[in-house]
């Protein structure tokens, strides 16, 4: 009997530790928006792992017009969670020139030939191992 319960003893301990080592991670994505010169908008997508910045798109109208006038991001295939995929798909169809940006309230909206509605915040949205 004490065999048994040693050896459930040692098993729970092994689950436990493997289960705190170097494969857990938490994931979050953050949806920003700032004001740029006066009227105009820098938009921010990050994602983050453990608290580390591992991923982010940017879209900017730099005067206010609602056209969208830059965009930086992952020139491959993001880093983002499970589920979250499809901001590769916003990024890819937001055109600089054309593609307009407009913020009501706490929803950002990006719109050319697809619309992207976003709410502004932090998002919990994976946690790994």
């Amino acid at each position: 009997m004490r065999l048994v319960i040693v050896a459930l003893a040692v098993g729970v301990m092994a689950a436990l530790l493997a289960a705190c080592g170097g494969n857990t991670y938490s994931q979050t994505i953050k949806v920003i928006v700032e004001p740029v010169n006066v009227n105009g908008l820098h938009a921010k997508i990050e994602c983050y792992r453990d608290a580390e910045l591992v991923d982010s798109m940017h879209f900017v109208d730099g005067n206010g017009d609602g056209i969208i006038d830059g965009k930086s991001g992952p020139t491959e295939k993001g880093r983002w969670p499970k589920g979250w995929e499809w901001f590769d798909d916003l990024y890819r169809d937001v055109t600089i020139g054309h593609s307009t940006i407009t913020l009501a309230g706490d929803k950002v909206r990006f719109q050319d030939g697809s619309t992207y509605e976003l709410v502004t915040g932090e998002y919990e949205c994976e946690l790994v191992g």
